[in-house]
């Protein structure tokens, strides 16, 4: 008899909630409004030119080509074309390995292209948008069209990460799990060593990197044992000593220019991590 052996999928892209499928209204909700939201959008010119602005920038999206809006990206569209249509799919996903996408616009291939048309078919036996902007399920939905919708649009984020990947001089390389996340842990504290004397939320830093709080959080303690803010208190610690050996600021002075609203906060932290509190330590080791 014949031995056959499990082989565990590892899934590199995926998609974790649809939260909208629709083509673009130019001359209603969406003509000459900007805005932003905490999910990936991908808009997809299937006839006509499409202006849109990303970030300040104004660009034009061609026919056939599609424009990825990472999450918190501010985000507009306009036309002035009758012929203009543009089909957009907004979803969440945990995947870090969509960040490359985020700001392309690009052509796409015939594969690509009718992975789009596929997902456009289903959507239309399977959802529609309510007025308050909500996937709604239709009456008797298309059976299993959720899952084909999942399953095209995952296929079609994998193809354009691959076209991507083998093109010459390519900045994308896909690396293995743990060295991207030692790669991830390296750039977030990369990012607290040049805004270590400011005060900082979680909401900022997942803006700034373009993750989820509930993957930043996690990876990061995952890699290196302790929490964001953790981290982040210890090396405003390290700098407060250097500050303290190094200049004749007071202990409340070296508090405000760490971004510590509370000067009590600090003291309390300060001994917690070096046994003593900020002025004993300047005593002892202030180098005059």
């Amino acid at each position: 008899m014949r031995t056959y052996l499990r082989h565990k999928i590892v899934n590199v892209v995926g998609v974790k909630e649809l939260v909208a499928l629709e083509y673009l209204d130019f001359y209603g909700k969406y003509k000459d409004y900007t805005e932003s939201h905490g999910f990936w959008e991908i808009c997809f010119s299937e006839s006509g030119e499409i202006g849109f602005c990303l970030n300040g920038e104004k660009r034009v999206l061609h026919k056939g080509e599609v424009l990825f809006v990472p999450p918190h990206a501010e985000h507009s569209y306009t036309t002035n074309s009758n012929e203009a249509r543009a089909f957009v799919i907004c979803f969440e996903s945990p995947s870090v390995t969509l960040k490359p996408l985020g700001g392309i616009s690009m052509h796409i291939g015939k594969e690509e292209t009718e992975s789009i048309k596929r997902i456009i078919a289903e959507s239309e036996r399977t959802f529609r948008m309510s007025e308050n902007g909500t996937l709604e399920t239709v009456e008797n939905p298309n059976f299993g069209g959720q899952q084909a919708i999942l399953l095209h649009l995952e296929y079609l984020l994998i193809c354009v990460l691959r076209s991507l990947a083998v093109e010459k001089n390519s900045d994308i390389v896909f690396l293995d799990e743990k060295a991207f996340y030692a790669d991830l842990s390296d750039v977030i504290i990369g990012f607290f060593r040049e805004n270590i004397r400011r005060k900082m939320t979680l909401k900022e830093i997942c803006e700034k990197l373009n993750y989820s709080p509930s993957f930043l959080c996690n990876t990061f303690r995952k890699q290196t044992g302790e929490t964001l803010f953790a981290c982040f208190n210890r090396m405003k610690i390290e700098e407060a000593k250097r500050m303290l050996e190094e200049g004749d600021m007071s202990a409340s002075a070296v508090s405000r220019e760490l971004g510590f609203s509370e000067p009590k906060y600090f003291g309390a932290l300060f001994k917690r991590l070096v046994g003593v509190s900020p002025a004993v330590y300047q005593k002892q080791h202030h180098r005059r």
